[in-house]
């Protein structure tokens, strides 16, 4: 039996792909921001800065790096959600047609 509608597989593999590209980045701005958040706070408080992440201390950058880490969760289970919703629409399509067939035979 032929595969139709090839186009909404490789969509679903480019959400796939993009789900992962969007963890892996995750995983890095959560780090980044860990140890870049904190060290911004101290060179702004060192210098005078009395706005921004500098006001509120090394706990600024703890916030912020969370933050990403949970806005970027979000974001990968959504597009590893709908990649995975195509492919079981896709599979209740074969599966309906298999059983159309096997009846009319």
């Amino acid at each position: 039996m032929e595969k139709k509608f090839k186009a909404l597989r490789t969509i679903s593999v480019i959400f796939k792909i993009i789900a992962w590209l969007i963890a892996v980045f995750t995983v890095i701005g959560f780090f980044g921001m860990l140890v870049g958040g904190a060290a911004l706070s101290q060179i702004g408080s060192k210098y005078g800065g009395s706005y921004g992440p500098a006001m509120m201390g090394p706990m600024w950058g703890i916030f912020m790096a969370f933050y990403v880490l949970v806005a970027g969760a979000i974001s990968f289970i959504s597009f590893l959600a709908g990649a995975e919703l195509i492919m079981v629409i896709l599979a209740i399509e074969e599966n309906t047609r298999a059983l159309s067939i096997k009846q009319e035979g």
